[in-house]
């Protein structure tokens, strides 16, 4: 008898603290992605419109552009006029905190492939920096020094980061387009917004 006791009392614990962390909205990560994807497919929209302006958003979203993504993204929608502006800002998200790291390492990566090769900074010299750089005390300073390291770092990731940005840009264009068009006939929605 004791020991089922100990396995329901454990088993009550647990669970209290499952409950608790699904009230933190951090926590169910996968239910806020499926969340934002029921939102994009239920747009008033064409399939065509949100699928480019979702493509134009990841675009955005490869380049090195952390935090002012959402308003670049406002500008480069600009010329498309029928892009949907809710799923550009909804694709920018493809960099976010827990991304932009290993995001803007591939980049980079990318960017060496077409930036001239006596330019780039070696692997301990580039670590060497970043280690003075995160001795420094101060946001303004780390930032300046950071700014600092200049084309070196900066030019291979825009190459690297339009380079990205484009193939992932159409590949989404066409798989969002394709799910979408799936979902409303599969819902019956297709109908009310026909896709031109």
């Amino acid at each position: 008898m004791m020991p089922e006791k100990n396995l329901t009392k454990k088993a009550d614990r647990s669970a209290a603290y499952r409950s608790t962390f699904k009230k933190i909205p951090w926590y169910d990560v996968k239910g806020q992605f499926f969340d934002i994807w029921e939102r994009l497919l239920s747009l008033n929209d064409t399939p065509h419109d949100i699928a480019l302006g979702l493509a134009l958003g990841i675009y955005v979203g490869f380049l090195p552009l952390m935090g002012v993504q959402m308003a670049v993204v406002l500008v480069v929608v600009l010329p498309f006029r029928k892009a949907n502006k809710v799923a550009a800002i909804a694709g920018v998200w493809i960099s976010n905190p827990v991304t932009v790291i290993p995001l803007y390492a591939f980049i980079y990566w990318v960017g060496t492939f077409f930036y001239r090769k006596e330019a780039l900074l070696s692997y301990k010299i580039f670590k060497d920096k970043v280690g003075e750089i995160l001795e420094l005390t101060g946001f303004i300073d780390k930032t300046a020094a950071f700014l600092g390291l200049g084309a070196d770092i900066f030019i291979p990731m825009y190459i690297g980061g339009s380079f990205a940005g484009v193939i992932a840009g159409i590949i989404t264009y066409f798989v969002a387009r394709k799910f979408i068009i799936y979902y409303r006939k599969s819902n019956g929605t297709f109908q009310q917004v026909v896709d031109k």
